[in-house]
């Protein structure tokens, strides 16, 4: 059983829950993330005050491609023997407050228990006047991408030891993306406010999964040109095209709008990289990709949980 079949298992049918936020009548936001030694970081590579930043972010990440402002906390904290010393857990415990109080996240409460490998859940309450969510897309919607994809599999791929000529600032812009992702919360604050954005998520497990996940919950046909994608320079070279269509944890804001929107929000680039269309009877929600003015079918599944 795939990830996607247990999630709908777990459901009654027709109840799944499709969003990375769940979002009341009222504006509330409820998300939750894991992250968990050997699946999503290894102690070797991640200092504790990357990892400490690393839990916050891609929390609020959900809540600002949700269109919200995060508000509360509850932290589980699963501590291994080897995390169990001060040297562990001084600089996590510093940077886990620094994060929270960047963006005025009040902790509320959580738990604490032994594990043999670290994991990391934290759960975030927030609030927002007009909640976006994947479902709402629509023929004649654009598709857009924030910022850049594709360093943080390039990140992934220096630290297991790749050889991969690059400059030192891709591999720092790399190395940062994977270790030391951020999210985008004051882009959407200000994009979202003032456009008219249909749906959106941000990106976690690579362009290729989180592009289906918007075209299924909005029911549409998305066709994306691959050669609009935007990237650092030496990231395509070092992991081709499929690379960046699989990279994940960009925590990039992935949207659509029926808008024509300029090419720069505040100094971040924001990328028209499709194309929203209606089904044609018989069709599935699905997207199709085209690559250098031809159809692309892409080969790489992309990360997947278990």
């Amino acid at each position: 059983m795939n990830e996607e079949e247990l999630i709908s298992y777990l459901y009654p049918p027709g109840k799944e829950q499709e969003n990375d936020c769940y979002s009341d009548k009222e504006g509330n936001l409820i998300t939750t993330d894991t992250i968990a030694e050997g699946t999503h970081f290894r102690l070797d590579w991640s200092r504790p005050e990357d990892l400490a930043n690393k839990l916050v972010e891609v929390n609020v990440s959900d809540i600002a491609a949700a269109n919200g402002t995060p508000q509360k906390a509850f932290f589980n904290f699963g501590l291994s023997p080897s995390c169990n010393r001060k040297e562990f857990l001084e600089p996590f415990i510093d940077s886990f407050k620094k994060a929270l109080s960047s963006y005025e996240i009040e902790l509320c409460g959580g738990d604490t228990y032994r594990t043999q490998e670290l994991n990391l859940t934290l759960t975030l309450l927030g609030k927002s006047t007009s909640p976006v969510d994947r479902k709402g897309g629509k023929p004649g919607d654009n598709v857009y991408l924030s910022g850049h994809i594709g360093a943080s599999l390039l990140g992934y791929k220096i630290l297991e030891g790749a050889h991969i000529s690059l400059s030192p600032e891709v591999k720092k812009i790399a190395l940062d993306r994977h270790l030391r992702p951020k999210s985008r919360l004051n882009l959407s604050r200000s994009l979202y406010s003032k456009n008219r954005i249909h749906a959106g998520m941000d990106l976690t497990d690579g362009l290729k999964q989180d592009v289906f996940k918007l075209a299924r919950s909005s029911g549409v046909r998305i066709e994306l040109d691959l050669d609009k994608l935007p990237f650092e320079n030496g990231v395509k070279e070092a992991i081709g095209i499929e690379g960046v269509l699989i990279s994940g944890e960009e925590l990039e804001l992935l949207f659509l709008s029926p808008e024509e929107l300029p090419t720069s929000w505040e100094g971040i680039s924001i990328r028209k990289i499709g194309n929203v269309f209606s089904l044609e009877e018989g069709e599935s929600p699905h997207v199709r990709y085209s690559y250098e003015g031809k159809f692309y079918s892409p080969k790489e599944s992309g990360f997947r949980h278990f």
